[in-house]
């Protein structure tokens, strides 16, 4: 019992440090703001796998890592979808950046709200997921709440769907890898970092970039520590997924576009208007239809469990 207590306490403070610190990400690419976005992502990518390089390292699993890199070059099918996986990540990262960055942190917050739903549809989509009529009914109000908005802000939230569309994408596409996760997102930042590297090597010859530029220093340290920032989240939220019910974890996570919506309300300022707040209530009852079942479920083994 005091190690299933353990457990759960450990799991459940990282998942909380996780997720808390992908809330307060808008935070962070605000103050790095006078790099331009893909500057910002460029950095991130490169940084992040250094970050991981390290980690590896240091766990002893380096090696084991480089054997499965070339066992690639064998199936080109696992490579491709590795490849489409790391262009989705990076598109989702490339969003959170912008939107952080133009004051379209509470369209953020939202689209933020709709990833999880946005999975469950591409699950029953592409992978023929069987899911309850009350479940099915959960995707649908999100699914009438990203409509009313189109219709009610009169252009397209691209920032909302984007980041929420680009993130469940990516999820579906993870979900065919059969490949440690360590080695998997250390393939992928592999993937783009020469990418990425080209990308900071131009900005630098071209005398655009901010990286080591002359009064940058502080601003050079804190596109490095993207690296790092990226790191903590991701080991974080592996404990968390071992240690906690996915029931649990799944709540947890919505603790991330609270975070965000009331950063862009309450920090940055942002208005939230009725083309933003009348899909939001659609979206909240539609994830609150989702998870309600599954908690109470939970809930009822518990008991049957003590008894």
């Amino acid at each position: 019992m005091d190690s299933t207590n353990s457990n759960l306490r450990a799991g459940l403070a990282a998942g909380l440090l996780a997720n808390g610190i992908w809330g307060l990400f808008p935070l962070y690419w605000h103050l790095l703001g006078g790099a331009a976005s893909t500057e910002i992502l460029a950095h991130r990518i490169v940084w992040c796998l250094v970050s991981l390089a390290a980690a590896l390292a240091l766990t002893g699993r380096l090696g084991a890592c480089a054997r499965a890199v070339r066992a690639l070059a064998s199936d080109r099918r696992l490579a491709l979808t590795l490849f489409a996986a790391t262009v989705f990540a990076s598109a989702n990262w490339l969003i959170n950046i912008v939107g952080a960055n133009t004051d379209r942190v509470v369209e953020l917050g939202i689209g933020m709200f709709i990833t999880p739903l946005a999975t469950v549809g591409l699950g029953m989509a592409f992978f023929h997921e069987q899911l309850s009529r009350t479940r099915v009914a959960a995707v649908a109000l999100a699914a009438a709440g990203v409509l009313i908005m189109i219709f009610e802000l009169g252009r397209f939230p691209w920032i909302a769907i984007g980041v929420s569309a680009s993130w469940a994408v990516y999820g579906a596409l993870k979900k065919t890898v059969r490949m440690d996760p360590w080695y998997s997102i250390t393939v992928e930042h592999a993937m783009m970092a020469p990418f990425a590297l080209a990308w900071l090597a131009w900005l630098a010859a071209s005398g655009e970039g901010v990286f080591l530029a002359p009064g940058r220093a502080a601003l050079s340290l804190e596109l490095m520590g993207t690296g790092l920032l990226t790191l903590i989240p991701m080991v974080s939220f592996s404990i968390a997924a071992q240690k906690l019910p996915l029931i649990l974890l799944g709540i947890i996570q919505y603790l991330n576009p609270v975070m965000t919506l009331l950063l862009g309300l309450f920090w940055f300022g942002e208005p939230i208007s009725r083309g933003e707040v009348i899909p939001l209530l659609f979206i909240w009852s539609g994830i609150a239809l989702y998870l309600v079942p599954s908690a109470v479920a939970a809930l009822r083994e518990k008991a049957r469990e003590a008894l």
